[in-house]
């Protein structure tokens, strides 16, 4: 190495003795304080006080909850082993409509406890029927009808 290249890589290597210390710090602050990302599941909503019904089947224990004053109606669903389907939709209705005819409350996901809330509508249909469907094969999974 001559005298020109030994100089060279000299002071290189002091450059980089003050720059990556540097960088470091600068990336260390630059992580941001808080998540800015949307959650993937969204929160489920907080549990109704009152506790109409509770049926079990198969896999799944479904309860009906409602809030102290009645006019809020709660639908929970307990899944104790992962789904077959992973597409299982929750539709409710009275016993008499159709399919089509049904408000869809949503999907379910992996085990745990899924809450839908069910909109003033449907809250006093007596029966109130739930259905637990699977839309992409056009077959119904279950069917549990809360009196």
């Amino acid at each position: 190495m001559t005298l020109q290249l030994r100089k060279i890589h000299r002071y290189a290597w002091f450059s980089l003795a003050v720059l990556l210390p540097a960088g470091w710090m600068a990336a260390i602050w630059a992580i941001p304080g808080e998540p800015w990302q949307i959650p993937v599941r969204p929160e489920q909503p907080s549990p109704l006080p009152v506790m109409l019904q509770s049926k079990e089947s198969g896999d799944f224990i479904i309860n009906l909850r409602q809030d102290s004053t009645g006019k809020h109606r709660q639908v929970e669903i307990f899944i104790k082993k992962p789904l077959s389907n992973p597409n299982t939709t929750v539709t409710a209705g009275d016993g008499r409509q159709t399919l089509d005819g049904a408000t869809v409350l949503g999907l379910l996901g992996t085990r745990g406890v899924w809450r839908f809330d069910l909109d003033t509508l449907i809250t006093h249909n007596k029966p109130l029927q739930l259905r637990l469907e699977d839309k992409i094969r056009g077959r119904t999974i279950r069917t549990i009808t809360f009196e």
